[in-house]
């Protein structure tokens, strides 16, 4: 199992209103780096948001990365299967593997979630809700396919249901 949490409030506070006002128009894919090996410029817990015809928004500034993630949303938004990917931003060839132990020292892992419909708009309002609170929450990720991300109280109990899975955690 493995575990990583971060804070990054400001840049979260912008990329979630803007998910939320991109949601009212349709599907959004949400990118967030999960891990990063070796020499990358990507940095734990970059965010990029994907919508419609190749638009995006977010702290992922790393260009290799950014761009591959970006040709790879359109199979998420079609598919609505969230998806695993690491890039090795100094191939040329943008390599991507699904899984993790392709042969590159530099790697940028990042986790790709297609947010769409009531449920997600409803988590980006608690997320946006808890980002604006004094009380302390966290945005779960769980890096499983057909699970959803969602909000709980900082000493909530709800981590012992990540027991034996991979999941992205991120202070609000």
């Amino acid at each position: 199992m493995s575990q990583l949490t971060v804070n990054s409030k400001t840049s979260s506070l912008e990329l979630f209103s803007c998910l939320l006002d991109r949601l009212v128009e349709g599907p959004v894919v949400l990118a967030i780096v999960t891990a990063i090996q070796g020499q990358v410029d990507s940095q734990v817990g970059e965010k990029l948001l994907v919508w419609g015809d190749a638009q995006s928004t977010g702290s992922l500034t790393e260009n290799t990365v950014r761009a591959t993630v970006i040709n790879q949303s359109f199979e998420v938004l079609k598919t609505g299967i969230a998806q695993r990917m690491v890039i090795d931003p100094g191939d040329n060839l943008f390599a991507v593997s699904s899984v993790p132990g392709n042969q590159s020292i530099d790697q940028v892992h990042l986790w790709l979630t297609r947010w769409q419909g009531a449920d997600a708009i409803a988590t980006a309002q608690a997320t946006l809700s808890a980002l604006n609170a004094s009380q302390d929450s966290r945005l779960i990720v769980p890096l499983v396919t057909g699970q959803f991300p969602y909000i709980i109280n900082r000493d909530s109990p709800s981590l012992r249901n990540l027991q034996g899975q991979e999941a992205y955690i991120e202070d609000l």
